[in-house]
Parts: C-alpha cells; structure tokens; sequence
C-alpha cells in the first residue's frame, strides 16, 4: 500500500509540474463597501525549461477562477490578453473577491508562441507596392490583406461620399466592414501633407484577421525596418516612415497559426490577498 500511495504521490507531483507555467509577482486588489471601482488584478511571470523554446506568451483562457468562500471570480466579458515577450511580466483580470475571502485559485491555459516561415506564424509578402487593393494574403486563408497607394485612394475619393456610404450600407454584412475601413482611409487622406504621403503606407485586413497579431517590415536582407508611428482603426493601419519607403521593403505578418502556438494548463493554488 505504502509502495502504492508513493507512486500516487509522484504521479501527482509530475502533474502540478508540467502544468505549473507561472509565477504570482504581485497581485493588487480592492474590496469596498460600494464595490463600484473594485477589482483583484495578479501580476505573473512565466518560467520554466520550456519557455526558452517559444518567443511570445498569453494568458489564453481563465477556466476557473474562484476565492476559498466559492465565488466565481470570472467576468462576464474577460478581456484577453495580448502577447508579451517571455522574459515579461503580464497580467490577470478578476473580479473583486468577497469581502472575508483569504486567498484564491486560478486555473487556465496559456498559450505559447514562437512565429516561424515554417509553422505559418510569419508570412512575408513582397512586391505589395505594385498590387494596390488587390488581396494579398496566401491562397486559402480565412484573412484578407490589402495595400492602398495615394492614387488607388484619391480615385476611390472622386466618388462623392454619400454614394460612397450608400453602397457600403448594401453591401453583405461579411463585407461591411472591409469596405468601411477602406472608406475610412479615404477620408483621411485630407489630414496628409504630399510630404508625408510619400512616407505612410496604408493597409486593410477583412475576413477572419483575428489570427493576424501584427505588421512588421524587413528590407530584401531581411533587417527590420520599424515605422516611426503606427494607427489602426478597426482593419485598418497606417504606418508612417522618417523616409521613404523602398519599394523591395517586404511586409511580415505575424499570425497565431495552429502550428506556431502551444496550449498548455497552468494552476495558481492558495493565492494569499492582499
């Protein structure tokens, strides 16, 4: 029985440490008697041998997150995380725990992240500057990618804009949303100097793009080249240079591909509050 309950134990340990990704830093939280602006929020580190394999990291799902009185401490609408170099801290969300609560548990998954050419979590694009508002995603993904240069948008400006809403306001609901973010790139072209038009490049994404992470540019060595300013409104990004743009600067989209992310359980047991 001893030799039974010593293997029991051991397989136990095993589990807690391949699911144990992360490490409490702090934790700050606030229980009045209004509970207007209350809330618990943990600040958290990942570690372990494997993270030196993976890039990125976030908290990818809370699955139960309750105090030691029961209560639920979920949001109704969590806000997800965005992904954090793995040498960074991030952070957690709750709500407010009851009032006589001790401490609280989490359990969740975290998802790590290392982009490669060869998992699909990088796509290069090259040659963009001649294909403006034509797709320029790869063939069969789920997202949409379009360059526009100045005269693609100045000629899409000559239409006079109330007819220009008329038409995106029939459009199918899928495609709603593209054509309004590239209206709304038209309309912002009043707000440049000829100047700084020469150095901004504008894009829009559509479809399924939530698996789109972010924009980056690389001239043809592959050296990265960052803007000096980056907006976004919706699907829709402009990027703003201190030169002009090359022509052969390629565009690297990181994306959150299935073969680039990792989903592995984490558990925070017996977290004392503040």
């Amino acid at each position: 029985m001893k030799i039974v309950l010593f293997y029991l134990s051991f397989f136990m340990a095993i589990i807690n440490l391949s699911a144990q990704k992360l490490n409490l830093v702090n934790i700050e939280e606030t229980r009045s008697m209004s509970g207007t602006w209350d809330f618990c929020k943990l600040e958290v580190q990942l570690y372990g041998d494997e993270v030196r394999n993976y890039t990125y990291y976030r908290i990818g799902e809370i699955i139960s997150a309750k105090d030691n009185k029961g209560l639920n401490l979920i949001p109704e609408t969590p806000s997800l995380s965005e992904y954090k170099p793995v040498n960074e801290h991030t952070t957690i969300q709750l709500l407010k725990t009851a009032r006589s609560a001790t401490t609280l548990s989490i359990d969740g998954m975290i998802n790590l992240y290392k982009p490669t050419e060869a998992n699909g979590g990088i796509v290069k694009i090259s040659g963009y500057r001649t294909k403006p508002d034509i797709n320029l995603a790869p063939k069969g993904a789920a997202y949409s990618v379009y360059y526009f240069d100045q005269a693609t948008l100045r000629k899409k400006s000559e239409v006079d804009y109330m007819k220009r809403q008329e038409v995106i306001d029939n459009l199918p609901e899928k495609d709603r949303s593209l054509a309004s973010n590239i209206n709304g790139l038209v309309n912002s072209l009043s707000y440049y100097n000829a100047d700084d038009l020469t150095k901004t490049l504008f894009f829009v994404i559509g479809g399924e793009y939530t698996s789109i992470l972010g924009f980056e540019f690389e001239d043809a060595k592959g050296k990265k080249i960052s803007p000096v300013s980056t907006s976004s409104t919706g699907g829709a990004y402009t990027f703003y240079f201190e030169q002009q743009p090359d022509p052969g600067m390629k565009v690297v989209l990181n994306i959150e591909s299935f073969k680039a992310v990792k989903s592995v359980p984490f558990s925070l047991r017996n977290i004392d509050l503040p």
